[in-house]
């Protein structure tokens, strides 16, 4: 009876977790059984995922911005690359790199001035805040604006500013044109073909 009962309480103990599964030998065992149990891959965002951190730009900018540097001497050699080339197919596919190339240049200074932008005014935010104002969060429209302002201030400050303005004024005024009634209009064209007819 004692060797019984032990045997029992052994039985009842909590098996480790990573212990083999034990099963009885009156069971028959299916051949499609899974013999060993493992934990499935589950993949990680780093966006999303607390042990990642928070993303910060400015010192994801220190760390790699070696790799502006390297893009630079990249659009550099191929721009030697099509003068010297003769290949039409090759100019072709030069030309399109070097495209997409400004294209992705434009869009980090853009992204660039948008977060030094972001920055600036946030801790002008926090100032007032501190002064008792109650906290505003930035939106887009607003970051717009500000983005606006700044080119315009940057466009006085190198003297283009009339310039600019000039020919946006100008790009308006084609636009407003082509959608203006020509002179005399359908009805006088109208008008003239029937004069003709009756003459």
């Amino acid at each position: 009876e004692a060797q019984a009962s032990s045997a029992k309480k052994s039985r009842k103990r909590k098996k480790a977790k990573d212990a083999p599964e034990e099963i009885s030998s009156k069971r028959p065992v299916s051949r499609y059984r899974q013999v060993v149990h493992h934990r499935g891959f589950k993949p990680r965002d780093p966006r999303f995922d607390e042990n990642c951190g928070d993303h910060n730009p400015t010192l994801f900018k220190q760390a790699y911005g070696f790799l502006d540097e390297l893009k630079e001497n990249e659009g550099r050699e191929m721009t030697k690359q099509l003068k010297s080339t003769r290949s039409t197919k090759k100019q072709s596919k030069l030309r399109e790199l070097l495209k997409k190339h400004k294209l992705e240049k434009k869009q980090g200074d853009l992204e660039e001035k948008q977060r030094a932008i972001k920055s600036e005014w946030m801790k002008k935010e926090r100032e007032l805040v501190s002064q008792g104002k109650k906290p505003y969060f930035l939106k887009k429209k607003d970051l717009k604006k500000l983005m606006l302002a700044e080119k315009y201030m940057a466009l006085k400050s190198e003297g283009r500013l009339d310039k600019v303005l000039a020919k946006r004024r100008k790009k308006n005024a084609s636009k407003d044109h082509r959608w203006m009634p020509r002179e005399g209009g359908a009805e006088a064209r109208s008008q003239g073909r029937t004069n003709r007819g009756g003459g």
